[in-house]
């Protein structure tokens, strides 16, 4: 069964646990005061500073067909870093090395605390193998066409507009 650790704003575990099944009955009620689902992914970024995003299958009840980032639940006993590893394996076919990853942002969306990462890697799309029960496509995007995208839920493009131009 899948259960997940709920933390604090500042990412620390509060204790309280939720199942999946319990998440998915949820039906928007709030969690506990200060509690919040954690969430974890990587923005990666090739060598033309182009992002890679993946298109939700439109088979997904949330966010079926919109553009984001490898991401998904931290499990229990998991660290964010290990998180958006394992998701980047299972989504994309690509297991990152935890010392490639760098810190992007954090942020407080709804009931979920995100915490992303980043990593500039050359990949190609054809390197990719894509979990077909969630995504339907991914795709590298400059990062005024995500912009003008349906996005995801985390407002991550103003960090990686900032991460660009320090390394320009």
């Amino acid at each position: 069964m899948e259960k997940f650790e709920l933390v604090n704003k500042d990412g620390e575990k509060t204790g309280n646990i939720i199942t999946l099944e319990e998440l998915e009955k949820k039906n928007r009620k709030r969690f506990p005061e200060g509690c919040y689902l954690p969430v974890a992914g990587i923005v990666i970024i090739n060598e033309n500073n182009e992002i890679l995003l993946e298109r939700r299958s439109m088979k997904k009840v949330f966010g079926a067909g919109m553009w984001g980032t490898c991401a998904g639940k931290v499990d229990y006993g998991e660290t964010p870093i290990e998180a958006a590893i394992r998701e980047a394996s299972e989504e994309i076919g690509i297991k990152f090395d935890k010392d490639k990853l760098k810190p992007l942002a954090t942020s407080i969306i709804r009931d979920g605390r995100y915490t992303i990462y980043y990593v500039k890697e050359n990949i190609q799309l054809d390197q990719f193998k894509i979990q077909e029960s969630e995504l339907d496509e991914v795709r590298y995007f400059k990062i005024d066409e995500i912009e003008k995208l349906e996005n995801s839920l985390f407002d991550w493009t103003e960090y990686v507009k900032e991460l660009l131009k320090k390394e320009a």
